[in-house]
């Protein structure tokens, strides 16, 4: 008979790093990271510290089959389904501002224009119809108790791209934040299940 037992490593709490640009997995494969809980492959950039949780989400809509013979639905089937990860970040280095934001074109160079000591520069610039940048993005957080190696939760968006707006304020009491949200595209060539995003952990 079956008892009621509480596994209290098995409760989750720890920081959400984001990390762009990872690599894809291979098809039955996971996101690979090392001992550290960094991603390995791809050109994986640090979007840097975060303010509260970063957010994982996967859904699917879900339609009933009725019959005017029943008053209850005789059946379910899935219609359309989502996944994105959310967070909200505090480091306002532009390249990691234009990674979270679908629209942008992000450059360095020098003005000599600008004051002697502070003539390089990083720049974002928007406006007329670009391509929207697609990457895989994951969202990696450590699992209490594992060291040498850690032992991780990951998930993983195997092609996604920035959706929410840009918007960011200064101000003296407080730092700035923005927050940035990206939606997983289906891969076609990857096996049906297994097309959007995974989810796996370390144990």
């Amino acid at each position: 008979m079956a008892s009621f037992t509480v596994t209290v490593p098995d409760i989750h709490q720890g920081t959400g790093m984001l990390w762009y640009n990872v690599a894809v997995p291979a098809s039955g494969a996971r996101l690979l990271v090392d001992a550290n809980g960094n991603p390995l492959g791809g050109a994986p950039l640090a979007m840097g510290s975060s303010d509260g949780a970063a957010t994982f989400h996967m859904e699917a809509k879900i339609e009933e089959i009725a019959i005017d013979q029943q008053t209850a639905p005789v059946d379910a089937v899935m219609t359309a389904e989502s996944a994105y990860l959310e967070v909200t970040l505090k480091e306002s280095a532009l390249a990691k501002i234009a990674a979270g934001l679908g629209q942008a074109s992000y450059s360095t160079g020098t003005d000599t224009g600008l004051p002697a000591g502070a003539q390089n520069y990083e720049e974002i610039t928007v406006g007329g119809l670009v391509k929207i940048p697609q990457a895989a993005v994951a969202l990696i957080s450590p699992r209490r108790g594992f060291s040498s190696p850690g032992k991780f939760m990951v998930a993983c968006l195997y092609n996604a791209y920035a959706k929410d707006p840009f918007q960011i304020g200064f101000t003296r009491s407080k730092e700035a934040t923005y927050k940035v949200r990206f939606d997983g595209l289906a891969v076609l060539g990857r096996a049906p299940g297994d097309q959007v995003a995974q989810f796996y952990r370390q144990i």
